[in-house]
C-alpha cells in the first residue's frame, strides 16, 4: 500500500469517527410526548406516545410504566418484547418515518385500578432514551340508590324522596326523577320546591300516587346510559289517619264542609239520645204501675173473707133465734131481711 492510500484510508476513518463522536456528543435525547386518555370503566383503553427522533438515530424499543403525577416509575407493565402475563396490556409500535412514530399501549376490560398515571420510553438505536408520563382516567358511574321516609301521605302532606350514593368519575353529577317510568315534569316549582338530588312533593293529592325513580348522570354516563335507581311507590291515603307512618293528622275541610258535617252528627246523636230516654221512661213507669196494682189487689181479698166470717157468726133476724142457719142458707132467703153486725 502506498503512502498515498495510507493517509486515504486515515482520513476516512477520521471522518467517520468524527461524524459518530459529533452524533455521540451532540445529538439529543428522542422527544416523547404521551396524550392523556379517558376510558368507561369495562371498555378498552388506548393511551398514545409519540416519539421524534435526533439526526440518523432510529426506534429500537418502547416501554411502558406505572408512574406518579411527576413521571417516577413504578411497576413496569410491558414494552415490545415482553408482554404482561395477564394479556390485558398490549403494545403496538407504527413507524411514520425514520425518526418518528407512535408506540400505542392497549389495556383491555379496563377496571377502576387501571386509573392513573403511564410513563412511555422511547429508545433509540444510540441507546439514547426519551420519556414522558400522562393520565388514564377511567370513568364511572355507580347506581345510585332511593331512599324515602314519607311512601304513605295523606292529602295536603309532603312527600319527600332522596337520591343517594351519586358517586362517579367525572364527579360532577346530576339527577332527573322519572314517575312510572316517566320524566316528571317538574316546572312547577311550587308544587315541587326542590328537584336535585332530593325531591320534595308539596300538597300531596290521588294524582302523586305511583312509583317514583331517580336516574343519575354524568359527562360518561347521559341520556339512555344513565344510572336509574331502585323504585318506591308512594301511596296517598284519603282518610286522616295513616297506619304505615303510625301519626294523626287533622285534614282540612273545605270552606263550610266541617261545620255541615259537625251539625250534622250533633242532630243526630241528640235524637237518638231522647228516644233511647223516652223508651226507658215508659218501660219504668209501666213497671211501677204493674207493682201498685199488684199491692192493692191482695188486702182486698183477705178483708172480704174476714167480713163473710164475722157476718155469719154474728146474724140476727126475724126468724127463730135458736135455728141455726148457714151463710149459704141466708144468701138464699131472699124474702127475709138479713142484719148483718160486724163486730
Amino acid at each position: 500500500m502506498s503512502f498515498l492510500t495510507e493517509v486515504m484510508v486515515i482520513c476516512e476513518c477520521a471522518l467517520i469517527f468524527l461524524i459518530f463522536q459529533s452524533d455521540f456528543i451532540n445529538g439529543q435525547n428522542p422527544v416523547v410526548n404521551v396524550q392523556d386518555a379517558n376510558v368507561i370503566l369495562g371498555k378498552d383503553a388506548v393511551i398514545t406516545c409519540s416519539y421524534t427522533l435526533s439526526g440518523s438515530r432510529t426506534f429500537n424499543a418502547a416501554q411502558w410504566y406505572n408512574s406518579n403525577s411527576d413521571g417516577d416509575q413504578l411497576d413496569v407493565h410491558v414494552n415490545t418484547a415482553d408482554t404482561n402475563p395477564n394479556g390485558r396490556y398490549t403494545v403496538n409500535v407504527t413507524t411514520t418515518t425514520a425518526q418518528t412514530g407512535t408506540a400505542t399501549l392497549t389495556i383491555a376490560n379496563t377496571v377502576l385500578s387501571d386509573d392513573g398515571y403511564y410513563l412511555c420510553r422511547i429508545v433509540d438505536s444510540s441507546i439514547f432514551s426519551g420519556e414522558n408520563n400522562g393520565n388514564l382516567i377511567v370513568q364511572y358511574l355507580e347506581t345510585p340508590v332511593l331512599k324515602s321516609d314519607t311512601l304513605s301521605a295523606m292529602i295536603n302532606d309532603t312527600a319527600t324522596f332522596t337520591c343517594t350514593q351519586l358517586i362517579g368519575e367525572p364527579t360532577q353529577i346530576i339527577v332527573r326523577w322519572t314517575k312510572e317510568n316517566i320524566a316528571l315534569d317538574i316546572s312547577d316549582t311550587d308544587k315541587y320546591p326542590s328537584s336535585d338530588a332530593t325531591l320534595i312533593i308539596n300538597k300531596v293529592d290521588e294524582m302523586d300516587e305511583g312509583s317514583y325513580r331517580c336516574v343519575a348522570e354524568n359527562a360518561a354516563y347521559n341520556g339512555n346510559e344513565g344510572k336509574p335507581s331502585n323504585l318506591l311507590e308512594l301511596s296517598v291515603a284519603l282518610t286522616t289517619t295513616s297506619s304505615t307512618s303510625s301519626r294523626s293528622t287533622t285534614q282540612v275541610p273545605k270552606s263550610g264542609e266541617g261545620v255541615c258535617n259537625s251539625t250534622g252528627l250533633v242532630v243526630g246523636m241528640t235524637f237518638v239520645g231522647v228516644l233511647i230516654g223516652f223508651i226507658i221512661c215508659l218501660i219504668v213507669v209501666f213497671i211501677i204501675r204493674k207493682i201498685e196494682k199488684s199491692k192493692s189487689q191482695a188486702p182486698t181479698s183477705t178483708n172480704d173473707n174476714q167480713s163473710g166470717q164475722q157476718a155469719y157468726m154474728t146474724y140476727t133476724g126475724e126468724t127463730d133465734k135458736e135455728d141455726n142457719h148457714t151463710y149459704q142458707d141466708l144468701q138464699k132467703k131472699d124474702d127475709n131481711q138479713a142484719v148483718y153486725n160486724t163486730v
